[in-house]
């Protein structure tokens, strides 16, 4: 067998990342099967300790950050994410390094032929999502990793990564996203995403609003788990959008004492610093033999990253600065928004926008037509999914009237291959201006792809 045979593989497995056209319901039950298949595995889960990441948006980050933190601690980490930029090898890494070819061939036919052994009619069953997390679980162990960071897919509660074992569970954003399957509430969102809480297991949240952050309550309560929340247990101040910051924490609200400051990360935003708090905490409360003193958590802030999240790219000062994110919500639009406007005040700001089917796409367009002098409505190519640009200008059309002429674009165009989108952009653009890329993950890693190509071409 070789890679490809092992990539035609888990590609013939439905990916509900794809295909949205399920319900909740279609998932009852499968933990059930998962938590089988592990027994008979070895409980590869258990060969490490574990923290489990859910939330809306930040839970990446709040990954590659405690990831970071870890590392820097002298540990071995694994690290399971979603979605990947450019290959889904990048979902499973160690110590921030992708899984290779030939260790993902051999673990993912040996998980095949486990699962052939213990249900066979299990394996045609199984779907991409499933597959990739049982792999990241059993790959961990091979790698002999002190600790596993696994972000949630989506929810919480019937997600395939619920299977873990964690030592701590943190539960980042609330905001709007998959309300089709989550449900159309912050409440019922945070239900879900509550659905992670262990019985005696500490949670760390983010989570400030007053609705979801009861249901959170709630949950711990009932499980008898200690939950250490933003502003409550600890803080970071200031929040800014790129200046230094402190991580306290508070009273007696928090089992370990820590007061840090000259805090500095990579991704600019506000809501970076609140990723980065819950972070921290989640370490401290790991308590292991790793070192986890000031100067580690500093260092490791300092070199945590993750491409697309108000990321800056400047091939040089005869060309704008491109800001690419993949924001793909109304909430994640805001903070986009607020970062930019923070980092480059008083520039022409140029927008490139694409986004998926079914998002809030009247929401984000609604925070993000008056922020921009121009405004290119494109598509990606890489899903079938992507919102029709055509139609994104009818609902900047019905939105215009809303607002002031003063607040209006200058212009609006409708290019429907986003190559063209950015080209346009930069012919139009003067060194002083502004490039933004947003609405979707996968515009923002295709444009982020052609311009890191374009500027190795040129140099």
């Amino acid at each position: 067998m070789s890679f490809a045979d092992a990539v035609s593989f888990l590609n013939s497995r439905r990916n509900f990342e794809l295909d949205r056209n399920f319900e909740m319901g279609d998932l009852l039950g499968r933990l059930e099967k998962l938590r089988e298949l592990l027994v008979f595995l070895g409980h590869p889960e258990r060969s490490y300790r574990t923290v489990h990441i859910a939330g809306t948006k930040g839970k990446g980050s709040t990954c590659a950050i405690l990831t970071s933190i870890l590392t820097e601690a002298g540990a071995t980490v694994g690290s399971f994410t979603s979605p990947h930029l450019y290959s889904f090898l990048e979902r499973v890494t160690v110590n921030g390094i992708p899984c290779n070819e030939s260790d993902f061939e051999e673990v993912l036919f040996y998980i095949r032929d486990k699962i052939a052994l213990f249900d066979s009619s299990l394996l045609s069953e199984l779907t991409f999502f499933e597959l990739m997390a049982l792999f990241a679980f059993v790959y961990f162990e091979r790698r002999s990793v002190d600790f596993a960071v696994i972000e949630v897919g989506m929810g919480g509660r019937l997600d395939a990564t619920n299977i873990c074992s964690p030592s701590v569970t943190v539960i980042a954003n609330i905001s709007y996203d998959h309300i089709e399957q989550l449900g159309p509430t912050l409440t019922e969102i945070a239900r879900e995403k509550g659905g992670i809480i262990k019985q005696g297991i500490p949670l760390v949240s983010s989570v400030t609003q007053e609705g979801p952050k009861n249901v959170l309550r709630e949950i711990v309560q009932s499980r008898k788990a200690p939950a250490y929340f933003l502003d409550e247990a600890f803080t970071v101040e200031p929040i800014t959008v790129d200046e230094p910051f402190r991580f306290m924490t508070l009273l007696n609200n928090f089992p370990i004492r820590a007061d840090i400051d000259g805090l500095n990360l990579r991704m600019p935003g506000k809501h970076q610093r609140k990723n980065a708090a819950i972070a921290i905490a989640a370490a401290l409360l790991l308590e292991d033999k790793f070192i986890l003193d000031a100067a580690t958590i500093r260092n490791g802030l300092a070199k945590s990253f993750l491409p697309v999240r108000v990321e800056v790219l400047q091939s040089d000062s005869n060309v704008p600065p491109l800001v690419i994110d993949g924001a793909h919500n109304r909430a994640s639009t805001t903070a986009f928004i607020d970062s930019v406007y923070k980092l480059f005040a008083g520039r022409r700001k140029f927008l490139i926008f694409g986004t998926t089917l079914g998002k809030d796409v009247d929401g984000m367009l609604t925070d993000l037509v008056p922020n921009f002098d121009m405004i290119f409505l494109t598509q990606y190519t890489s899903s079938m999914r992507c919102f029709p640009p055509t139609g994104l200008r009818t609902i900047i059309d019905a939105i215009l009237p809303i607002y002031e002429p003063k607040n209006r674009p200058k212009e609006i165009q409708v290019i429907n291959d986003n190559s063209l989108a950015l080209q346009k952009c930069l012919e139009l653009a003067n060194p002083n201006d502004v490039i933004c890329i947003t609405g979707s993950i996968y515009l923002a890693a295709e444009l982020r792809k052609l311009f890191l190509n374009n500027i190795k071409s040129t140099t």
